[in-house]
């Protein structure tokens, strides 16, 4: 439920939830930025503010103390631009500037002098992309400028160039990703107005795609993290509505329903830090909207040894159990 309060910011009725704990808002509400994390700390870049204006903030969250600073801005105003931290930096790639023109800028924060420097800019400019490093590169995958965009363009910090890889099987735009051991795995998003539920695996070497299990449901705007050998993606949009589903993957096992968001959303950010993830900020309704919300889901459902293992426990701590009933009747 959303509603307005007598000061005229938004307030939520929240569902309490187990597994989930509400933080410390974000000090200005936002909506479509990114987030990477450095040294325990997570940076939260650009974005939509409340008037639909790009935006060059960045917002530092300490999860040690759970507190909130302000880090040096962006020499660009960006949203929709991806993220990712690499070797103690952090890459911030494409985007869209003011009046949604799409971006090919790659931008690159040192937090040790606390200064921006310019990477070699992609070559196809574009937003609502998605981006990851793996195997010490960055990979911004999809998004969309004209059109849909299946791109899958790979950035070097040694040689500061880019090169070409296969593109993803389905093109789609706001869409998720997340890396699980050694592998790339790109979830959900949308072509046009149609939500896809697409879950596809790209292994860096063969410069191949795996089609896998799809999402449970479709959705964009969507963001994803790994936790405990499972990756777990959080909310979403379609034109109706916006999502509360937290689904988890686990290769070899498939998807299991997990505890919803307190606050369904899209356009948010999340990362994962220590034994935890934190969803920062994100719009409440579809389209434009916006929040402050900070939360951090500690994963109760899903152990580090699977659903197949959690069965096996359980079973396991059953017949004990009866074990020990028989011989106590006996």
């Amino acid at each position: 439920m959303l509603f307005f309060s007598i000061s005229g910011s938004l307030a939520f009725a929240e569902k309490p939830s187990q597994g989930w704990e509400r933080l410390a808002d974000i000090p200005e509400v936002r909506s479509e930025m990114e987030a990477a994390v450095i040294d325990e700390k997570i940076y939260v870049i650009g974005g939509l503010n409340n008037i639909g204006h790009a935006t060059n903030s960045v917002f530092i969250f300490d999860t040690k103390d759970e507190s909130w600073s302000t880090g040096t801005s962006m020499p660009l105003a960006l949203h929709h631009a991806g993220a990712a931290s690499y070797d103690g930096k952090l890459y911030v790639v494409g985007g869209y500037f003011e009046s949604w023109i799409p971006s090919n800028a790659l931008l690159i924060y040192d937090p040790v002098l606390d200064s921006w420097s310019n990477g070699a800019e992609m070559p196809t400019p574009r937003g609502a992309l998605t981006t990851q490093f793996l195997d010490d590169k960055l990979y911004a995958i999809g998004g969309f400028n004209e059109f849909t965009r299946a791109e899958n363009e790979v950035y070097d910090p040694v040689t500061d160039s880019w090169e070409t890889k296969s593109q993803i099987p389905t093109p789609r735009e706001h869409l998720a990703s997340s890396v699980l051991d050694d592998q790339l795995y790109v979830i959900g998003g949308r072509n046009g107005q149609l939500n896809v539920n697409a879950n596809e695996m790209y292994d860096y070497t063969t410069n191949t795609w795996k089609t896998l299990e799809p999402l449970p449901t479709a959705r964009s705007g969507l963001t994803a993290s790994t936790l405990s050998g499972a990756i777990f993606v959080f909310g979403g949009e379609s034109p109706l509505y916006t999502f509360e589903e937290n689904e988890a993957y686990i290769p070899e096992e498939g998807w299991f329903t997990q505890q919803p968001m307190p606050i369904s959303r899209h356009g948010l950010a999340s990362s994962t830090v220590g034994e935890n993830i934190y969803l920062i900020g994100g719009g409440v309704i579809p389209g434009f909207s916006y929040s402050a919300i900070t939360e951090k889901y500690h994963n109760t459902i899903v152990p580090e040894f699977g659903i197949l293992g959690s069965i096996v426990f359980v079973t396991s701590i059953a017949m004990v159990i009866l074990f020990t009933k028989s011989k106590i009747i006996n």
